[in-house]
């Protein structure tokens, strides 16, 4: 008997602890219940607050990301411009150094002289050129009435003295150093000395191909009546914008009937070459 009232006890005990836990538990969800309705706006706005907050954040990322690739075009077209401005000024240059290259190698055809006739001496074995000799303007055309030598030989030489100007003159075509000129002093052949030679131009006068249909520039006048005198003094030449001044006597073995052409470059050299294509293609009789 005081078995099962102990149990009784026990089970009624048990009873009222599980009546209060679920009299506390349905208190606190009612408590929580309460306190969420009452406050669920807050709760909400917080919420709100929270999901505007995160968006900003997303929204400042992207901005900076916007920002950064805007920072990275806006640099990569700075780069394209400055490699835009570095081509033109390289394609500036190569047009300079290509001008400046065709007027180094620039010819000008200041002669040409024919092998009318050409005989040799059976006794003496002497060979004997006559030759026919005109100066050329720029386009080619005879500037005097063609001259005759019977030389010696059958090469003949073209003496001359050559006045040779800085390259950057010739390089910027400069209107009075931008050719060199030239002087024709004697032709004579290979069979006698060059003192025996034929005057060709008077020394000390202006080249006939240089005159410029007969007026010379005071810088062209100036260089030939003081020729010798520069010549010899380097100060004085340089200050003229000379970088040389002495002779140069091209040779070339004839034939009968061939054409040859004298060319003097910008740059100061002189050449003998053969002219299959005279002015006017006239051709001696062979």
């Amino acid at each position: 008997m005081a078995r099962m009232m102990d149990s009784l006890a026990t089970i009624n005990s048990f009873l009222r602890t599980l009546i209060a836990l679920v009299i506390v538990g349905g208190a606190g969800a009612a408590g929580w219940y309460g306190y969420s309705t009452y406050n669920a706006k807050e709760f909400a706005a917080q919420k709100k607050a929270q999901e505007l907050a995160a968006a900003e954040k997303s929204l400042a990322d992207a901005q900076q990301k916007l920002n950064q690739a805007e920072a990275d075009v806006a640099r990569q077209a700075e780069e394209i411009r400055a490699r835009d401005s570095t081509i033109v000024k390289l394609n500036e240059n190569v047009k300079k150094l290509e001008t400046a290259l065709y007027y180094l190698k620039l010819d000008h055809r200041v002669a040409r002289f024919t092998a009318v006739d050409q005989t040799k001496d059976e006794t003496t074995g002497e060979t004997a050129t006559l030759i026919e000799f005109v100066e050329l303007n720029d386009e080619g055309q005879p500037i005097e009435t063609p001259r005759q030598f019977r030389v010696k030989g059958d090469v003949v030489y073209v003496d001359g003295w050559v006045v040779k100007f800085d390259d950057r003159y010739i390089e910027q075509a400069d209107l009075e150093r931008g050719t060199s000129l030239l002087l024709f002093k004697r032709l004579f052949g290979s069979g006698q000395r060059p003192d025996d030679g034929y005057p060709l131009d008077a020394v000390g006068s202006a080249p006939k191909a240089y005159a410029r249909g007969g007026r010379m520039t005071d810088f062209e006048r100036k260089i030939w009546d003081d020729f010798w005198n520069i010549a010899n003094d380097p100060q004085k030449a340089t200050a003229l914008g000379i970088r040389a001044v002495h002779g140069d006597a091209p040779s070339m073995r004839v034939q009968k009937g061939k054409w040859y052409k004298v060319l003097l470059r910008s740059t100061g050299e002189m050449s003998v070459v053969p002219d299959d294509n005279p002015p006017g293609g006239r051709r001696p009789e062979a």
